[in-house]
């Protein structure tokens, strides 16, 4: 939890007796800063609720995110395989045909800059 609801409530309060003083005693500065003090607390108040609430926010779509990988993963337990299997499969050519890999490597890093400078 956020300390700032808590101190923004007390602030908040704080201020309500200070100007509530002040409008007793007839000090218009007082009361005039009592209202600054609680309308500050106020906003502290908001800031420190608004923080709770993102920090629950990211936390259910962190729970929600790993369900969504369990599930992924009891559904199709041979997914993580897959790419495991193919970076075997570029290791075992790049070991067989080293001059081919290599022209290809650079033939989609070139592709790739062409993409890039063409896009400013």
């Amino acid at each position: 939890m956020d300390e700032n609801p808590i101190a923004g409530a007390a602030r908040e309060f704080g201020g309500k007796v200070q100007g509530a003083v002040g409008t007793v005693a007839g000090n218009d500065e007082t009361r005039a800063e009592g209202k600054q003090n609680e309308v500050g607390g106020a906003a502290e108040t908001l800031v420190g609720q608004a923080r709770d609430a993102v920090r629950d926010v990211a936390g259910q779509a962190g729970d929600l995110a790993d369900r969504a990988i369990d599930t992924g993963r009891d559904v199709l337990p041979e997914a993580g395989a897959a790419p495991r299997r193919g970076g075997e499969t570029l290791t075992q050519y790049a070991k067989e045909f080293p001059l081919a890999f290599a022209a290809m490597a650079g033939a989609v890093g070139y592709l790739l800059a062409m993409a890039i400078r063409g896009r400013r």
